[in-house]
């Protein structure tokens, strides 16, 4: 092991010596993005959209460019600073470099082969254009999607599975360096982005050991995780912290440093039940509560489903005094975990970590708290620490410019069994669409964000109306819900508890599908855009 680490160390050196990007800093503006699809036909409802990252959030806003009938686009980015975009557009799906105020102009031909489907122009033109060819490695597959890998490391330990990872990534390092008909500057982001999915795939080896295991034994979710409840890392499981790249002066750059910090805090065992816990001995629980914790308990222990997760979810809010020292605890114990394996506690993955802890005050359009404020006084990394202050900033001026009511509905005044059918009824001879969702539920948020569009197309005969419980803070629901149409539902406990079990939800979001006479046409959990729109289609049509 010892003489892999050295080597991979060694060919990391090599890779990233030469490169002449800037060290990016922190530049609030707007991308511009234009270009040109050839063969352009608007009835083929070509998928295209774009993720433009937030660093701070781990998360991208999601863009819908307008394309023209002659194929021609312009869209404004909104960036922190320069960094990769993430674009889909057809079949294709992947990154190039952008910086605010600057325009790059791109000639796409989606008939081509790949290597020639995108030509770029404009400040990263090289390094875009030698992105998009297929000789250049640019990511490293999430081994909880591959079956056939998973089918090979059932059984396997933890440092075997870390083993596997880092030679998987040498050779792709290794690959890299040997394209020298590529600059140094892609060859040097190439490696990072593998970089940051390498550790992907290593901060997730408990997930995929036990998804791998729950796939041969065809067994439950729940099953598996208690299989695996007893799983632990070995005492120098995280030490490959310190010979990857983690604090490269270009990580920035990469639209996957996200993947940097582990969800897992750098625990070596990880409780799912620690928050709870931690409330029995801090909180000043009903009985009720305390018998609620009780159960879920004892379905972790014994692999058996738990129907009342929204009501668990609540406890964060009601206790939320509990649940900020919760985390102030947490991520003071990570930062000093990390701290400890990087040797330094002002790194760039340590100021990361500090930064992510500001997530679920930005996240719930919240000030930061008085906690979370002591923990950014400590960041020094511009970038971080400017998001931070802007998003911060933004949070009152909002809430006092809001001046449009939105649609906020009352729930009718029926028993919970009867509600759904109530809801319903509001809108029958009408297409439903039904989504359940939270607010510090960032996928849902998205996915609202990327619906928009058909919204707004078929707005006039679908009914959008958007249920959400009290996980969500309602005075934080109700400034989302100024940007988002449709009919809005604030449930109580009860009313969303029994919808929960009703529909047997482990996760949000969820979606339901209602024809025109009432009945439940279709439940998904996740379609595209345009799926969602020939689903509705097709519903609006019979």
């Amino acid at each position: 092991m010892n003489k892999l680490i050295i080597t991979l160390y060694l060919s990391l050196l090599c890779s990233i010596a030469q490169a002449q990007l800037p060290v990016p800093e922190y530049q609030k503006g707007k991308a511009i993005l234009s270009g040109t699809i050839a063969n352009y036909n608007p009835a083929d409802n070509l998928m295209f959209k774009i993720g433009a990252p937030n660093i701070v959030m781990g998360s991208a806003e999601t863009l819908f460019p307008t394309v023209e009938a002659d194929g021609s686009f312009k869209i404004d980015i909104p960036l922190y600073h320069s960094t990769q975009i993430r674009i889909i557009i057809g079949n294709a799906d992947f990154v190039i470099l952008l910086s605010p105020e600057k325009e790059t102009n791109v000639a796409i031909n989606l008939s081509n082969p790949k290597g020639k489907q995108f030509i770029f122009n404009g400040q990263y033109a090289t390094i875009n254009n030698e992105w998009c060819q297929p000789e250049l490695k640019t990511k490293i597959p999430p081994v909880y999607r591959d079956g056939d890998m998973l089918d090979s490391i059932l059984g396997i330990s933890a440092n075997e599975f870390k083993k596997r990872c880092i030679d998987q990534y040498q050779q792709y390092i290794a690959h890299n360096n040997a394209q020298l008909q590529f600059s140094e500057d892609t060859r040097t982001l190439a490696n990072l982005s593998c970089t940051f999915d390498c550790m992907e795939n290593l901060y997730a080896t408990r997930y995929c050991l036990q998804t791998a295991y729950q796939k041969k034994k065809n067994i439950t979710w729940e099953q598996a995780v208690a299989a695996f409840a007893d799983f632990d890392y070995p005492a120098d499981f995280y030490d490959f912290l310190k010979i990857l790249p983690v604090n490269h002066p270009l990580a920035l750059y990469c639209y996957n440093y996200r993947n940097a910090i582990s969800a897992d805090l750098y625990e070596l065992h990880h409780d799912p039940l620690m928050f709870e816990k931690y409330l029995l001995a801090k909180a000043t629980l009903t009985q009720e509560e305390q018998t609620l914790i009780r159960q879920h308990e004892i379905a972790f222990k014994t692999g058996t489903a738990f129907q009342q997760g929204s009501e668990l979810m609540a406890l964060s809010v009601k206790y939320s005094k509990e649940d900020e020292q919760f985390r102030w605890e947490l991520f003071s114990k990570a930062k000093e975990r990390l701290s400890n394996i990087m040797q330094d506690s002002t790194c760039l993955i340590v100021d990361y970590l500090r930064a992510v802890y500001m997530r679920s005050s930005l996240y719930n359009l919240k000030p930061l708290t008085t906690l979370q404020e002591t923990m950014a006084s400590e960041i020094t990394n511009p970038i971080f620490l400017g998001i931070i202050q802007d998003m911060n900033r933004q949070i009152q001026p909002r809430r006092k410019t809001i001046t449009k009511e939105p649609n906020i509905c009352k729930a009718p005044e029926v028993a919970e069994e009867e509600l759904l059918d109530s809801l319903i009824a509001r809108h029958k001879g009408k297409v439903q669409f039904i989504d359940f969702w939270a607010t510090w539920c960032g996928g849902c948020r998205r996915m609202i964000k990327e619906y928009e569009p058909v919204k707004k197309e078929l707005g006039e005969e679908v009914a959008f109306v958007y249920l959400t419980g009290p996980s969500s803070i309602e005075k934080t629901w109700k400034i989302l819900i100024q940007d988002i149409p449709g009919e809005h539902y604030w449930l109580n406990e009860k009313q969303w508890g029994y919808l929960w079990k009703h529909f047997q939800m482990s996760g949000l979001p969820m979606y339901l599908v209602i024809d025109k006479q009432g009945n439940i046409a279709k439940r998904f959990i996740h379609v595209t855009r345009k799926e969602l729109e020939e689903i509705l289609k097709q519903e609006i049509n019979k």
